[in-house]
């Protein structure tokens, strides 16, 4: 048997997370299903292994995943197996005791903030997000998860404005459970003035100051854009313009609903209704 580690892209609004569930639809029951087509073996949740979990709605470009088959693996003829919208499109032979849990290097989050209704000073989200860095216990801007420790790594977030659009990419060794969403929620509030910047420390030392607690910002907003790995993967061309087709047809689609979404609520609610 022969271990390959992949790259996965993954757009996750109609998924139950990345984990398979039982009776849910996920991503890696979508993976499972197509490897078992493809090399005619049976794959579980424990031979399909992933780099790490994503929450409902959230996407990725950069999953790492791992398994074994005695079949030569050719990640185009996988992909015949996927729905559109989930996508091998990097892959390589596994280096010996790897583990994709525990082996990656660094993971890269960016969050796509639409600021259009908000009035967000980037300067204060800079000077909080500076605050954030470094080996930290997260307990109150995470959910719990089991008996898993609350401290993390966070090695950078750099904060950037492209029109009306805040994004935040925060890079770590490890994350907790909504970390990078409830992180985004507080930068958000410390920007339009909502908290202060000092709030960030009082936090991280364990003063629960926000007594409703954290909300995780949006999911469908959030990207798992990268998970860096010490070896090169092999990029396969047909599986980027696969990638590049199903974005631009979504884009579209997602226009068009907006446009029409738009218009009905004007006529809708402005009583503009055709009377017969």
């Amino acid at each position: 048997m022969q271990s390959y580690v992949c790259k996965l892209f993954y757009l996750g609004g109609d998924y139950y997370g990345s984990q398979w569930q039982l009776g849910q639809n996920t991503i890696q029951g979508k993976l499972i299903a197509a490897l078992n087509e493809f090399t005619r073996d049976e794959y579980s949740p424990n031979t399909v292994l992933f780099s790490g979990r994503t929450d409902k709605g959230v996407h990725s470009l950069g999953q790492i995943v791992m398994f074994s088959t005695e079949k030569q693996l050719n990640i185009d003829k996988v992909n015949r197996y996927l729905p559109d919208d989930i996508i091998l499109w990097a892959s390589t032979h596994a280096p010996p005791n790897f583990k994709p849990r525990y082996d990656v290097l660094m993971r890269h989050y960016r969050y796509y903030l639409d600021t259009s209704a908000l009035d967000i000073d980037i300067e204060k989200v800079r000077e909080a997000s500076a605050l954030l860095i470094g080996t930290n216990e997260y307990k109150l801007i995470s959910k719990p998860d089991g008996n898993r420790v609350s401290s993390a790594t966070i090695l950078n977030i750099f904060a950037s404005e492209r029109n009306d659009t805040l994004v935040l990419d925060v890079f770590g060794a490890s994350f907790l459970w909504k970390l990078v969403r409830k992180l985004t929620t507080l930068l958000t509030k410390i920007g339009t003035g909502e908290f202060s910047v000092d709030i960030v420390s009082k936090l991280l030392t364990g003063h629960d100051v926000i007594a409703s607690g954290i909300r995780p910002a949006n999911p469908e907003c959030l990207f798992l854009y990268d998970a860096i790995v010490p070896f090169k993967l092999m990029t396969s061309k047909n599986a980027m313009s696969r990638i590049r087709k199903i974005l631009n047809e979504r884009l579209m689609f997602y226009n068009r609903s907006v446009s029409t979404l738009k218009g009905f609520s004007e006529d809708f609610l402005t009583n503009e209704r055709l009377r017969f």
